[in-house]
């Protein structure tokens, strides 16, 4: 049966997004040399997120991922619930309808996750309660400045710890034959109160990519450095697959 004209624009902007998408992914796994593996673990991160809106100013955010590390066959699971919380805009309404990473200039997020990391006596279980702040600064040629400050509140294994994490980065979105694609490269430390150091850094580089209103896939690849952990050293390629209702 012929494909109607509304079904084959349908099927050529599917299409596109494929395209735009699986060169992303190439070029992440192509990062991925293999002659880092002995100095940094390498890891695959598929995620889903599941975004709920409560409100014009609060929306409920659930995420679920595993980390597979390659090289020591080992996976780890990571399961949360968040509220986020717009603060701003206060004198520009028409953004209270738009996209919260995109468009609003400030907003707050608390949630709790529970992490597991192998099993039995030499297992790693992770309670740990987050704060953060958001904020984002237009910068030319429609460049965002994005700042986040998060705080993670730990109990792993029965003792607690604070960890603080700083975030600055950079996207620009564009639209690509009528497909929104956000380019993104940010960087994060880490202060670690079992160390009394900031001991780690995380370097990322990815894109976002929308399929339709209701869905978006991102991906990114990451290089995690950590001075007390040799653990903490890896190669990070992620896959997030985000839904919006």
């Amino acid at each position: 049966m012929p494909l109607n004209n509304g079904n084959m624009r349908r099927v050529r902007k599917a299409l596109k997004r494929f395209c735009l998408i699986v060169p992303a992914l190439i070029v992440c796994a192509t990062l991925l040399s293999p002659a880092r593996a002995e100095e940094h673990l390498q890891q695959f991160v598929p995620e889903f997120n599941d975004f709920t809106r409560l409100s014009d100013r609060t929306r409920l955010y659930l995420l679920g991922d595993v980390t597979t590390t390659k090289s020591e066959g080992s996976t780890a699971s990571e399961l949360g619930a968040h509220l986020d919380l717009t603060l701003m805009p206060v004198l520009r309404p028409t953004l209270k309808a738009a996209n919260w990473e995109r468009e609003r200039y400030l907003w707050a997020r608390l949630g709790y996750l529970v992490e597991g990391n192998g099993s039995g006596a030499g297992g790693i279980t992770e309670h740990r309660g987050v704060a953060e702040l958001t904020m984002r600064v237009p910068l030319p040629q429609d460049i965002w400045l994005i700042n986040r400050a998060h705080v993670d509140l730990r109990d792993i294994n029965g003792e607690f710890s604070q960890r603080y994490r700083l975030r600055i980065g950079i996207e620009r979105e564009f639209t690509v034959d009528g497909v929104v694609v956000v380019p993104y490269t940010d960087a994060e430390t880490f202060y670690d109160t079992r160390y009394e150091s900031w001991n780690r850094q995380l370097y990322r580089a990815g894109v976002e990519v929308e399929l339709s209103k209701a869905w978006r896939i991102e991906t990114y690849l990451a290089r995690q450095n950590d001075s007390h952990s040799a653990s903490g050293n890896a190669d990070i390629l992620a896959l997030i697959f985000k839904h919006y209702h």
